[in-house]
């Protein structure tokens, strides 16, 4: 068989076919990595969007909330209603104290203009009681003299109202609007404690 010999312009049209197909097979690797880390930085903008917005889980820390929330527990916190309405009595939620750089959770049993005060161990909201069966059956110890709410500020306590820091606090008293982060509507972990939250709606 004889051997095919090449012409030193069939060589170089070779080789320059061959550095042309090296260069778009580099530029479609590189064009690959950039989507790549483009789809990389969407998903993690959408990831960041959600939990800033929309919702996020967030762990309970403490023994405030007991029996409702309990230490180690994650709860998923939605923040989408708050940008339209306003907390309503009965709402857990996430907020922050004055001074404070973490996040709360506890129940709001007090709205703006409302009075609440803590007489023979039961709340009292306007001179009404409050009925707090689906959530606590105990005694409240201590008396709070009558604190009116601010406008546009809600009254948190935990629901161990016995063992949590919370409105009825000088130190706390109610809550700015704009220190609610959002409403907690379920415990999403350990997977066998799930349950949902609606809002408590009192008689």
């Amino acid at each position: 068989m004889k051997r095919r010999t090449f012409t030193q312009s069939q060589i170089r049209y070779l080789r320059d076919r061959a550095e042309e197909q090296y260069e778009n097979m580099r530029g479609a690797r590189s064009f690959r990595n950039v989507s790549f880390l483009m789809y990389i930085a969407l998903v993690v903008l959408v990831a960041l969007t959600i939990r800033s917005f929309i919702a996020e889980p967030i762990r309970v820390e403490g023994d405030s909330m007991i029996p409702t929330l309990v230490h180690n527990e994650d709860m998923l916190v939605e923040k989408m209603s708050y940008w339209v309405n306003d907390p309503l009595r009965g709402d857990i939620i996430i907020c922050f104290y004055p001074g404070y750089i973490e996040s709360c959770v506890k129940r709001v049993i007090g709205l703006p203009g409302e009075t609440v005060e803590i007489r023979d161990g039961i709340f009292y909201i306007d001179g009404i009681e409050l009925d707090e069966s689906p959530y606590w059956s105990g005694e409240i110890i201590g008396e709070m003299n009558p604190v009116t709410v601010t406008a546009r500020h809600v009254f948190v306590v935990g629901d161990n109202r016995n063992g949590s820091k919370d409105s009825r606090n000088p130190s706390v008293g109610s809550i700015p609007y704009a220190k609610v982060v959002g409403r907690v509507v379920a415990v999403v972990y350990p997977f066998h404690e799930f349950k949902t939250f609606s809002r408590v709606i009192y008689p």
